[in-house]
């Protein structure tokens, strides 16, 4: 019955072939062989005075930028997922609109957890983007190494990421990286305080100067409904001109 559900998921989530960006550090866990994990993610741009192209607008204000994605993941083995995501955004004064399926995703964690220094495993997804979407249409491959270490009740997580466009006007930029990081601790049995940091640096060959890289620091909190529904929220403060000034991120996380 999963495996069926799963099927029409990815068919319903790529129907359409349609950026958007969400706060979230990867952890080594993954779901078991069968078992399906469903992601429901929101951010809300409080507050920011950058702009972007929206399907052939330019300035549009980020201010008031609702992103929503849904994100299915499923356990192939204990070890290997895949997973799909649909994004949508809608800035404020402008329509709702679906914009990008992220389709061919894997996650891979090598050994069993608390052998090594640090646990580690491989996040690899590639984009289909709509067109017309934020200018013309690019591909790109993202990979990410998921590092994870258990220091004493709490969890330290860090994702550096490298991205390669594939296709369109920027084939020939170079890699790009970004980072992200979290620590999480138990304030009780189920509910933890956790604080996280991103970045985006630009090419490695050409790395932006800093007022044009983007950096935020996340406080966020975890609450546990149950064994197999959780809900993550935090407010991502920007630390740079090119950033948000702040975005409420929420995702919660429901295992079937």
């Amino acid at each position: 019955m999963k495996k069926i559900l799963f099927a029409v998921l990815i068919l319903a989530l790529t129907s359409g072939l349609a950026q958007a960006r969400h706060f979230k550090v990867y952890g080594y866990g993954t779901p078991k062989a069968g078992e399906v994990e469903l992601v429901y993610w929101t951010d809300y741009v409080a507050k920011s005075d950058t702009t972007m192209n929206y399907f052939g607008k330019t300035g549009v204000k980020r201010k008031g930028l609702w992103s929503q994605t849904l994100e299915l993941e499923y356990g192939l083995t204990d070890r290997f997922t895949v997973a799909a995501y649909a994004d949508f955004e809608k800035p404020s004064g402008e329509d709702f609109k679906y914009i990008q399926t992220r389709v061919v995703a894997a996650r891979y964690r090598f050994g069993e957890a608390g052998k090594r220094y640090f646990d580690t495993a491989l996040y690899v997804e590639y984009y289909f983007p709509k067109q017309n979407y934020q200018g013309k249409a690019k591909e790109k491959i993202e990979a990410r190494l998921i590092l994870e270490k258990k220091i004493n009740d709490k969890t330290l997580r860090i994702n550096p990421k490298l991205e390669k466009v594939t296709s369109g006007p920027d084939v020939n930029e170079g890699l790009e990286f970004e980072y992200g990081a979290s620590l999480y601790g138990p304030w009780t049995t189920k509910l933890q305080w956790g604080l996280e940091i991103y970045g985006s640096l630009g090419e490695l060959s050409n790395i932006k100067p800093r007022d044009e890289q983007k950096h935020y620091v996340v406080p966020a909190i975890t609450y546990k409904f149950s064994k197999h529904l959780k809900w993550n929220v935090g407010a991502a403060v920007g630390l740079t001109d090119a950033s948000d000034d702040l975005v409420i991120k929420s995702l919660l996380e429901w295992e079937i």
